[in-house]
């Protein structure tokens, strides 16, 4: 069994309007390593509108900035024969170096 402190991927993508502000345009903010958890009680087998904890190593991209997602930035995860669209709520960093993003299931 192999443990991992982010067992699943993730890509976490922002749309942007174009120069012009008429044409929405999605660019990738992050493309790694992820973990989640659920703290909401899932409604029937499926959580259409759970609530969704998910934590990321804080990295830094080529201008040195930090990449923090967003308000509703996107978050699509794969992981287990899973695949699924989480949208950013709200984000917390910590200073043990990950991030932790707090978001929604469903609602796009």
């Amino acid at each position: 069994m192999d443990l991992n402190e982010f067992p699943y991927e993730a890509v976490i993508t922002r749309t942007i309007l174009s120069d012009n502000g008429d044409t929405p345009n999605d660019i990738t903010i992050y493309e790694g390593p992820i973990d989640y958890t659920m703290p909401t009680a899932e409604i029937g087998q499926i959580a259409q509108t759970s609530d969704y904890i998910v934590f990321m190593p804080l990295v830094i991209d080529v201008a040195g900035k930090f990449v923090i997602p967003k308000k509703n930035d996107k978050i699509s995860v794969t992981g287990l024969g899973d695949n699924f669209i989480l949208i950013v709520n709200n984000y917390e960093p910590s200073q043990l170096g990950r991030l932790t993003i707090y978001a929604t299931r469903g609602g796009w």
